[in-house]
């Protein structure tokens, strides 16, 4: 047992780490989650053939890398990765089965990235779990207008903030599906009412948006309606 078994992930990443399913997987990549952390627990778990760890800061995969070193070498495969995350060498492995996880970022870098991933994704045999730190709103229309079919989705509640989390899959090219397949603009599956935690973040929601409709040159209204009408449901 090496000292990665012992790591205890925050609540966010460890829910990611549990809805990922084990021997699924050829490569799983670990895209900027928290220092690799989730990548390791990943690797101690043999989720995938192979774990990608990938971060645009040199020193940090330094760090990883010689940990990695240290603790896996020659026991499990691992690839570690200094680039940007949308420019993640998929093709070179484009008969595989790919997981591509990224957390802890923006919903509009998120949308940069997928901007360009998507079209190669889907191609391929390519899944994401996607968790932004905000504009899951602006994430979910970019995902619902680009045909992505939903997996599963759920809340995570940590150190008083509340992240969301999107697994999902590309449509392959000029494949349609229906309405109940998409990606939702408001997450209507991962909602469980009977918790007070997914009614605070749902009121949280909402006020944030009501405190942006101030603003007489911002029109969000559609915006609150939609999170507004899962009240009534």
């Amino acid at each position: 047992m090496s000292e990665f078994s012992k790591l205890k992930l925050g609540k966010r990443l460890t829910a990611i780490e549990a809805s990922v399913a084990s021997d699924a997987y050829d490569h799983i990549w670990d895209c900027c989650c928290d220092h690799g952390l989730l990548g390791f627990q990943l690797l101690e778990k043999n989720k995938a053939k192979t774990v990608h760890f990938v971060d645009i800061v040199p020193q940090l995969l330094i760090d990883i890398e010689q940990k990695l070193k240290r603790f896996y070498m020659g026991k499990n495969k691992w690839q570690v990765h200094c680039l940007d995350v949308s420019k993640l060498p998929l093709n070179k492995h484009k008969d595989d089965k790919h997981l591509v996880i990224i957390a802890g970022v923006g919903g509009q870098l998120l949308i940069t990235i997928l901007s360009t991933l998507l079209p190669l994704a889907s191609a391929m045999n390519i899944e994401f779990i996607l968790s932004p730190v905000h504009h899951n709103y602006q994430l979910r229309q970019f995902l619902f207008t680009h045909q992505c079919f939903l997996i599963d989705e759920f809340i995570v509640a940590e150190n008083k903030r509340y992240y969301e989390v999107i697994h999902l899959k590309p449509v392959k090219n000029n494949t349609q599906i229906n309405r109940e397949q998409s990606i939702s603009l408001v997450g209507d599956k991962m909602w469980d009412f009977k918790s007070s935690e997914h009614h605070s973040y749902l009121q949280q929601t909402i006020q944030h948006y009501q405190r942006i409709a101030k603003n007489p040159n911002i029109d969000v209204s559609e915006i609150i309606n939609a999170y507004q009408r899962l009240i009534t449901l």
